[in-house]
């Protein structure tokens, strides 16, 4: 996965909507602390999950009611998630060279989109490889190889998804990556996951921050695979499938660097953008902890001064999540996932309304020491 001398090319997703402003996520504190000029190897890219933006003073314009409706619409159905991952993923074509290290940050909003972007992008890039500089108009295409179903070891779909990668990508490893509570919901109705987002092997090193307080049906998390090289024990690993479908798959022990670890707080706790980000709360420390682990990986940051952020002072409760609309929501019988641990395979469906139980901790996982 490179080395420190490597250059490294950061690329931060955020929630659907996030704007930067006052209440800023924790990917937006993380991404303006990365060092980013000739002299530190370092270059970066941001998205913040909607598409074209028009200011608010423009607000008697037509442009600007016509992104509020996309936001609306895209908060259901996700229908901008793929133009966010091939923007993301063709600023990647154009600048990687051999040896660079890739980073990926994924942040939470509504339904933690820009986390899942992530693993879709860093999945999309084992499936396809990435583009050459040069072939961006075949970045479209790649992703509809991408999306495609594998049916059996040797389908058609595979054998075309490798003979593009061969034809004309490159064969990248992910070198980091950093997320920010990842749940099972990319919009209100929960659809079939992508190919490899269940699955991190093709990513060097995972850390995956929770939120222990959050008790929404439309926010359960999704779990990274544990590994056995230390930050996870191969128990875990019967929690998730192997494949891209969820539902009856077999499961496998994996082998890769993953953490996993609970803090205190709901989704929006955990990410930040509830309250202002330049002052010390609830979300501090999920971030000061992913800037740590980071930091481990190799990413350059600007350095905190001594004693900037205590997080031993946070004596901030977590948001309540779980009220209104949400609460009515519980009794419904939705399709929602759950984590039974099977010797064999795993039934992660189920439509039994959830009335707001809380999350389910799996061997592996960690507890941090603020809770």
């Amino acid at each position: 996965c490179g080395n420190r001398q490597s250059r490294n090319l950061v690329v931060s997703i955020d929630g659907t909507s996030n704007q930067f402003g006052t209440y800023n996520t924790n990917v937006v504190a993380l991404h303006s602390r990365v060092l980013a000029d000739p002299s530190t190897h370092q270059n970066k890219y941001y998205n913040c999950g909607i598409g074209t933006y028009v200011p608010p003073e423009a607000k008697a314009s037509l442009s600007y009611w016509r992104q509020r409706v996309d936001n609306i619409i895209d908060l259901a159905i996700a229908w901008n998630f793929k133009d966010i991952i091939l923007k993301a993923y063709r600023w990647l074509s154009r600048e990687y060279v051999p040896g660079d290290r890739i980073f990926l940050l994924g942040e939470l909003a509504c339904f933690s989109r820009g986390a899942y972007q992530v693993r879709t992008l860093a999945a999309m890039i084992k499936k396809v490889g990435l583009v050459h500089s040069g072939n961006e108009e075949m970045i479209t295409f790649a992703y509809e190889i991408y999306c495609q179903r594998h049916k059996g070891k040797e389908s058609e779909a595979e054998k075309i998804a490798a003979h593009f990668k061969n034809t004309f990508s490159r064969d990248v490893q992910i070198h980091f990556a950093g997320l920010w509570d990842t749940v099972s919901s990319a919009g209100l109705v929960r659809g079939k996951p992508l190919p490899l987002t269940w699955s991190g092997e093709h990513i060097c090193t995972v850390r995956h921050a929770l939120a222990l307080d959050e008790r929404r049906v439309k926010f359960l998390p999704e779990y990274v695979p544990e590994n056995a090289s230390g930050s996870g024990s191969p128990e875990a690993s019967k929690a998730v499938p192997d494949s891209g479908s969820p539902k009856n798959s077999k499961l496998k022990t994996v082998l890769w660097d993953v953490k996993e670890v609970w803090f205190p707080g709901t989704h929006s706790d955990i990410g930040g953008g509830v309250d202002k980000n330049l002052e010390l709360n609830l979300s501090s420390v999920p971030l000061l902890w992913m800037e740590n682990e980071a930091t481990s990986a190799g990413l350059r940051l600007k350095p905190r001064k001594a004693g900037e952020w205590n997080i031993s002072g946070v004596q901030e409760k977590p948001h309540e999540s779980l009220r209104g609309f949400w609460r009515l929501i519980e009794y419904l019988p939705l399709k929602r996932l759950t984590y039974k641990d099977h010797k064999d395979h795993a039934e992660l469906d189920t439509r039994m309304p959830h009335r707001g139980g809380g999350r389910v901790i799996v061997p592996g996982q960690r507890i941090h020491i603020s809770l």
